[in-house]
């Protein structure tokens, strides 16, 4: 395996034809750092393979050479490429730790000439693409060169340092060839880096992609320093006949690890996906809070106005409170509106940082408990002549749970059947006993929720859109309702229709203990 650039969104072989064509004065003028970059790696890499084939009738026993080259091309066809960049990536594939295995018996030359072989068999028969493999005499070009240039480094190093632990034991052996290797990566490596910081500038991290390709890294030292350093003990020991009885078990470890390599990258872009969603989550949730901030703090605002307007008036005329005692109910109203918005907030934090509700559970009646409630908001259905009506199946109906919490849910269910409804429509609350559960119905003519906002009307901040100004609200109330009746192990559905109303159904565990207390 070995990192192959992949040459980004470069126009296709401009600067070549225009060598060929001898135009210098206008190449000169449009050539840019990375132009000067390729020209300079595709031109030393050519002549390091010119001067490999020069030498090729010095490669003894020939046969070696020559399977190692057809060895090279063939284990490229495993390749397997992964994205950078939007328009760039890197390829990894196995053939340079082949032609590694010729360094030792004929030299780096001979080296870069297999690696040669190998970068134009991988430009044949790998399809093109164009985020990772743009199949252009550019890329060619610079590939073939970046990879001569690498393993005839790496060939420099081992023949320096072998001129010195030639005869070494095999463990010094083994050292220097795990760090030709090294070489070779990081030399491969990095000459690619450099192409891809010239092409895309900022946008390529040399630093962060070297930590990122890590993971590769390693398997590419391993390959190179195990693979091919086995491959050149065996050759030494059998000829020609270990390299054709390593190809096919080196072969096979080629595509696994196209498999591998595959297998990781689908999985980085499903991590991709997963950040990516959560990211638009998230930009929803705080779109949604902003709205809801907004809408508080116009709702909070009305019932403060309220109390302060009033406030002033029985300071400047005491005697007002005799005259009008309706200001001590509306003060006491608007003061019950900003608790309900506290106590709906502080809540919505409790569930939202995994906390229970506080409740106090024990036997209660159902039954005095509705019409506690339903007592309490007929001012509220007065005001705009809407018929609050009650049908209750039975005179008691046991139920253990919280009962201000329960009153609470029945409360703003009531109280939104209220504000949804126009004026002069009705409102009715009915409940009835069926097997083990007691069935509970808050039901309206008002306005009738949209299909498409049903299945989001107990969601956390989520209004329905048509309904904003009609009447105030948070949109927690829903919320915190679905809460409280999940806690009592209850269940709570909608069934509505645009302009006909709506009706909201809850479902208990019916219970038959004792009721201690009466609910009121």
């Amino acid at each position: 395996m070995l990192f192959t650039q992949v040459i980004g969104q470069l126009q296709e072989s401009e600067i070549f034809m225009k060598i060929v064509a001898g135009n210098k004065g206008v190449l000169a003028s449009r050539l840019t750092a990375a132009d000067i970059y390729l020209l300079s790696v595709s031109g030393l890499g050519f002549a390091l393979i010119v001067w490999g084939l020069i030498l090729s009738p010095t490669y003894s026993p020939i046969s070696v050479f020559l399977l190692l080259v057809v060895f090279a091309a063939v284990a490229q066809f495993a390749t397997t490429s992964v994205p950078v960049s939007d328009t760039a990536g890197i390829t990894f594939e196995v053939g340079t730790a082949v032609a590694m295995a010729a360094i030792p018996f004929f030299g780096p030359a001979a080296a870069a000439v297999i690696v040669a072989f190998s970068s134009l068999t991988i430009w044949v028969v790998k399809s093109r693409n164009e985020v990772t493999w743009k199949k252009s005499w550019r890329q060619l070009g610079f590939n073939t060169g970046m990879w001569s240039i690498a393993i005839f480094g790496a060939g420099l190093f081992f023949g320096y340092f072998n001129n010195y632990l030639h005869a070494s034991n095999l463990l010094v052996q083994m050292l220097l060839w795990a760090a030709t290797a090294f070489v070779n990566t990081e030399l491969n490596f990095w000459l690619l880096v450099v192409m891809l910081r010239l092409q895309h500038g900022n946008q390529v991290k040399p630093a962060k992609l070297w930590q990122e390709n890590q993971w590769a890294t390693l398997i590419d030292f391993l390959l190179k320093a195990i693979g091919s350093g086995f491959l050149i003990f065996a050759t030494r020991t059998y000829g020609w006949i270990a390299i054709a009885a390593f190809f096919l078990p080196i072969l096979l470890s080629s595509i696994s690890f196209h498999l591998y390599v595959r297998q990781m990258q689908n999985h980085m872009n499903n991590l991709e996906n997963i950040i990516t969603e959560r990211t638009r989550e998230l930009a929803n949730l705080m779109r949604d809070k902003d709205a809801f901030l907004a809408v508080l703090s116009h709702d909070m605002k009305t019932p403060l106005t309220t109390i302060g307007l009033y406030a002033d008036m029985l300071i400047q005329f005491p005697e007002l409170i005799q005259k009008k005692p309706q200001i001590a109910e509306i003060l006491q109203t608007n003061q019950r509106t900003l608790t309900n918005m506290v106590n709906n907030i502080l809540d919505l934090e409790k569930l939202q940082i995994g906390q229970t509700l506080d409740m106090v559970k024990e036997p209660f009646d159902l039954i005095s408990a509705l019409a506690f409630v339903v007592e309490s908001v007929s001012v509220q259905a007065e005001n705009k002549g809407i018929v609050l009506a009650q049908s209750f199946k039975s005179d008691s109906l046991s139920l253990s749970g919280d009962i201000h919490q329960i009153q609470r849910v029945f409360q703003n269910l009531l109280s939104n059947a209220i504000k949804y409804t126009p004026k002069n429509g009705q409102v009715s609350v009915t409940a009835w006993a069926d097997a083990a559960v007691v069935n509970i119905a808050v039901k309206d003519t008002g306005y009738g929720i949209p299909e498409e906002d049903l299945p989001f009307v107990f969601d956390r901040f989520r209004r329905v859109k048509k309904h904003e100004q009609m009447a105030f609200g948070t949109g927690l109330g829903l919320a915190i309702v679905k809460a409280i009746v999940e806690a009592h192990d209850g269940q709570i559905t909608v069934t509505s229709q645009e302009g006909q109303g709506s009706q909201f159904l809850v479902s208990f565990p019916l219970e038959t203990a004792e009721i201690p207390v009466s609910a009121s």
